[in-house]
């Protein structure tokens, strides 16, 4: 059985899109935990719409909701109360990229030992959807890929809860963590989840680099020194101001060549 966990938090706009896509699922063994913060909107309103739907298709559907400390807490308590082998977390904003994405991965597939398994994500920014740059060869530099895309074993997470230090980036933490200990990564080379360029991480760019420095000395990484972490750093702040104060046009054009350059492929 699959664990789909989405995590929410005033998310009244959202959160439907979101539990449509894994209500349209054609797989059959899955299960649906939602975790909400202790929205004030209509969020948790909405997701307890969705609870008689899931039911009548014999989904089991699960939602709690009270204050946390955060995404990666809420993750943490989805997890607690999830039952499935297998852990997908589809946070409220995102969504699964068809209906057939748990079937087209597990039904009939066989991935020997692998504790972790991933996929595609598709960007959408701009209104152009392009495929995430998955690169599990380089997890020692960077997020090898979206967390949408990912089923990672539920005895894992328990074993290794996102740690709440890192704001950002607990749950590339948690991949290096699977990667130190030798965990058994596999491609399903199936297109999961369509995701929204928004999250902190995409918005803060020098916070989010500075915490992912803090974690990679942790895992012993090497990280840059001296002149070449402060030319990293003010790069970051001019690529910040661009993505702040620059016209959506020319935000557009930079990053459409940032693309070309990293053979990100339209959808």
């Amino acid at each position: 059985m699959i664990s789909v966990i989405t995590v929410c938090f005033n998310e009244e706009a959202e959160i439907d899109r979101t539990l449509k896509s894994i209500y349209d699922q054609t797989y059959e063994d899955y299960e649906v935990v939602v975790k909400d913060g202790g929205s004030g909107d209509g969020t948790v309103e909405k997701a307890e719409k969705w609870r008689s739907r899931f039911e009548k298709k014999g989904i089991a559907f699960k939602l709690i909701s009270g204050p946390d400390k955060g995404i990666y807490d809420g993750m943490n308590s989805g997890v607690e109360a999830a039952e499935g082998e297998f852990v997908n977390f589809m946070n409220a904003g995102d969504s699964f990229f068809s209906e057939t994405v748990l079937k087209e991965i597990f039904e009939n597939r066989d991935y020997g030992d692998a504790d972790l398994i991933y996929g595609d994500a598709a960007e959408e920014e701009f209104g152009e959807l392009h495929y995430f740059r998955k690169c599990p060869e380089l997890i020692e530099s960077r997020m090898p890929f979206s967390h949408q895309s990912v089923f990672v074993k539920r005895e894992l997470l328990l074993k290794y809860p996102f740690d709440l230090k890192y704001r950002i980036a607990a749950d590339y933490d948690f991949l290096l963590k699977l990667h130190d200990e030798g965990a058994e990564f596999k491609d399903s080379g199936v297109l999961v989840a369509r995701v929204g360029k928004t999250g902190t991480s995409s918005l803060k760019l020098k916070e989010t680099y500075l915490e992912t420095y803090r974690l990679w000395k942790s895992h012993g990484i090497r990280v840059p020194e001296g002149g070449e972490l402060k030319r990293k750093l003010l790069w970051l702040d001019i690529k910040q101001f661009g993505m702040d104060y620059f016209p959506k046009g020319l935000k557009y054009m930079i990053r459409k060549v940032q693309r070309t350059l990293r053979g990100q492929k339209r959808i």
